[in-house]
């Protein structure tokens, strides 16, 4: 689901006056803005909801893992883990593909041909964004410098739609509070932030579509 879209209009329609009800309570605000982020996720490809609630439940295991040790080869280990998994299946699915249909036009010179089913790997959008997220989560913890969050909250700073396939890449301490924080829904200022998403939405489609069509694509 691409944000300057109807489809997204009537998406964000349904979801903002239900989480300014939900706002004062904190549990059922969490577990409704993570069935809307998996929904709005899952809306191109459901299939990869499961890999974006896997990596919400691998790093917050090894968290909780890293948080509870003392001894600090087994942190260090525990952190490795983390990196080489998050770090392993964004490789797997940026630069698989590359390599098989780079080894598949290697051979095509030399006339042997590649199954060239092997190439194609659908790139889960946004997966970028929650691996490197999910890793900060994982590395301040690490360090000591935040402590693990229960796994709804953990999920939630994770998939948080308005910023999962765009960014940015935040670290937990500045979103995770902020999902935490009580918020008293009368005092929110709203017409700052429709001003902010009516002007966003004036940059992205008039002047980036029009740049993009006039210019750079021709380029």
């Amino acid at each position: 689901m691409l944000f300057p879209t109807v489809t997204f209009a009537i998406f964000f329609a349904i979801v903002l006056p239900l989480s300014w009800w939900l706002m004062p309570r904190a549990r059922l605000w969490h577990l409704f803005m993570l069935a809307a982020s998996y929904f709005f996720y899952g809306w191109w490809d459901p299939r990869f909801v499961l890999l974006l609630a896997g990596s919400a439940l691998v790093n917050q295991a090894i968290a909780v893992e890293i948080a509870a040790r003392t001894d600090e080869r087994v942190r260090r280990g525990l952190v490795t883990l983390a990196v080489a998994v998050n770090l392993g299946v964004l490789g797997y699915f940026k630069y698989f593909g590359f390599f098989v249909s780079s080894a598949h036009n290697s051979l095509a010179e030399l006339g042997l041909e590649l199954d060239p089913g092997f190439a194609s790997i659908v790139l889960p959008v946004g997966i970028s964004f929650f691996t490197f997220q999910a890793l900060s989560y994982v590395i301040d913890v690490y360090r000591g410098d935040f402590a693990p969050v229960g796994l709804l909250r953990f999920a939630v700073y994770l998939s948080f739609f308005p910023q999962l396939v765009a960014g940015p890449i935040v670290r937990p301490g500045e979103l995770i509070p902020q999902l935490e924080s009580p918020r008293d829904p009368e005092r929110v200022d709203a017409s700052r932030a429709f001003f902010l998403i009516v002007s966003g939405l004036f940059f992205k489609v008039v002047v980036a579509n029009f740049l993009a069509e006039a210019i750079v694509d021709d380029v």
